[in-house]
């Protein structure tokens, strides 16, 4: 294995590193080296299709998911991924077998001596999670509604509260109705909390989450309310809060308080919610929120924004809200129309990786072991994306505007040459039985279809390898590896 110690020495022997990759991506003044442009991917083979089309449905294609998908066909493969319950995931389980946080109560984590404790075991699930579970569309989809419903979890009881909506909201709802999953998260702890409405009572009722509810988790910023909606909603949702120690009851669980509920008449989205209803406001102003069009099209939006284009196509849309009504919320429903367009096949190769698909992606392609307790998942913190830390309600951004400037192409290039050179104690590739080869040129091919799906186009291939070859004295596989990996040829899925 090729796994030997990397010293100093060693990546001063790197020097050219960051400037061969910055060329590549077009942003050195290098007159000999190519100019980076994202590349549609083939259509006109089904075996293209289908190794593209991988890149973009899970969190990196295995060369046996790839094989398989050929095997049974594009859609078969799809077909299965939306029925997660029936991929075996034992292989996953016995890694978070450790992690004894992800199944406690609220009124256990809160006891743990070490508070940080169920923060740092849920990041580490999560990443185990997208990274060895055989339910990768699943995981994907967990990682939208974490950021569309998202918590921050260092704020106050969240550090354990997280664990339990991640448990009970998100993962069991991600591929089913979206109607449950709003409700679930209208009924978490966690998220009345962060948005402040566990305090929310008749005498000081607070607007922020019931701004939030409309504006992020159902009907858009444009999706046809007023100031005087939220006004309603809030006070809707008044007596809608969290169990503590001052108010009885097992710690951190939904309670609604009937004494600090508005029970006055209410009229939201002109709809009439009539007096004395009490906890049944909220239950009505569920069925309204998730049956109404506006969050047919925003969470279509969305989900099209996140699967094809940082520019969602209309049309798209368009098809997918209908699908989203027509099915009453059948997430799985949306997601076959997103998935099987014209609009989704001639958008692959073209949209950025967001830093956890890049972070994940890396290791699952590199056939990576690795525990992500230590060194490898500090990195994805600079990289800017580490589950569950950023701090506003609107989750992490996915367009790439936000994640492309020098700073975080330089965290990517870090990232890429400590996996390259098993610099991370806690993550270590056996590079020989990857690349099998001593020659540059059958390591740069080898690597290619490994990472990339197909052997690069012959100017970039010849720039790589003479790159490649002014690094002496260490396995060509790890500068090889360093520079596919930190190229955008790898970044774009």
């Amino acid at each position: 294995m090729m796994n030997r110690s990397f010293s100093r020495r060693d990546f001063l022997k790197l020097v050219g590193y960051t400037s061969t990759a910055a060329a590549l991506w077009g942003c050195a003044p290098r007159s000999a080296s190519p100019t980076f442009t994202p590349v549609q991917a083939p259509s006109n083979s089904e075996d293209e299709f289908i190794a593209a089309a991988l890149r973009r449905i899970t969190l990196g294609p295995l060369p046996e998911e790839i094989a398989h998908a050929k095997r049974i066909g594009f859609k078969a493969f799809v077909e299965e991924q939306l029925a997660p319950q029936t991929l075996d995931d034992s292989a996953l389980v016995q890694r978070l077998e450790h992690l004894t946080v992800l199944d406690m109560p609220a009124s256990e984590l809160v006891a743990l001596e070490k508070r940080s404790r169920p923060v740092t075991e849920l990041v580490q699930a999560t990443l185990l999670r997208a990274v060895y579970s055989r339910r990768q569309l699943y995981e994907l989809m967990v990682n939208f509604w974490s950021d569309h419903f998202n918590i921050y979890v260092l704020k106050t009881k969240d550090r354990f509260l997280k664990v339990v909506d991640d448990r009970e909201v998100i993962r069991p709802n991600a591929l089913g109705s979206f109607r449950e999953l709003l409700s679930a998260s209208m009924h978490s702890p966690a998220m009345l909390i962060y948005l402040d409405n566990a305090s929310s009572t008749k005498d000081g009722p607070t607007e922020n989450y019931s701004r939030e509810l409309m504006e992020l988790h159902t009907l858009g910023v444009n999706g046809g309310y007023s100031q005087t909606d939220v006004v309603e909603v809030a006070r809707a949702l008044t007596g809608w809060s969290v169990t503590l120690p001052r108010n009885g009851g097992e710690i951190g669980k939904f309670i609604f308080h009937e004494h600090t509920h508005d029970n006055q008449a209410k009229q939201i989205l002109g709809v009439d919610f009539p007096a004395g209803q009490g906890i049944q406001d909220g239950e009505q102003l569920v069925d309204l929120l998730a049956s109404h069009p506006s969050t047919a099209d925003h969470i279509s939006y969305k989900l099209v924004r996140r699967f094809v284009s940082d520019s969602p196509p209309p049309a798209l849309v368009s098809q997918a809200s209908s699908a989203f009504q027509t099915s009453r919320g059948d997430i799985t429903a949306v997601l076959r129309v997103i998935l099987f367009s014209d609009e989704f096949r001639a958008s692959l190769g073209l949209k950025l990786k967001r830093p956890f698909e890049y972070f994940v992606s890396a290791l699952r392609q590199t056939n990576a072991d690795a525990a992500l307790n230590g060194a490898s998942s500090k990195m994805l913190r600079q990289m800017g994306q580490t589950p569950f830390f950023w701090p506003s309600p609107n989750g992490y951004p996915d367009t790439a505007t936000e994640w492309l400037n020098s700073n975080d192409l330089m965290a990517r290039w870090n990232f890429a040459l400590g996996l390259a050179v098993n610099a991370f104690p806690d993550t270590q590739i056996d590079w020989e039985e990857l690349a099998g080869s001593t020659s540059h040129a059958e390591i740069l091919d080898t690597l290619s279809l490994r990472l990339l799906g197909n052997i690069l186009e012959e100017d970039i291939r010849q720039y790589m390898l003479e790159q490649a070859s002014m690094i002496t004295g260490m396995d060509p596989a790890f500068s090889i590896g360093a520079l596919l990996l930190a190229s955008p040829y790898f970044q774009y899925r």
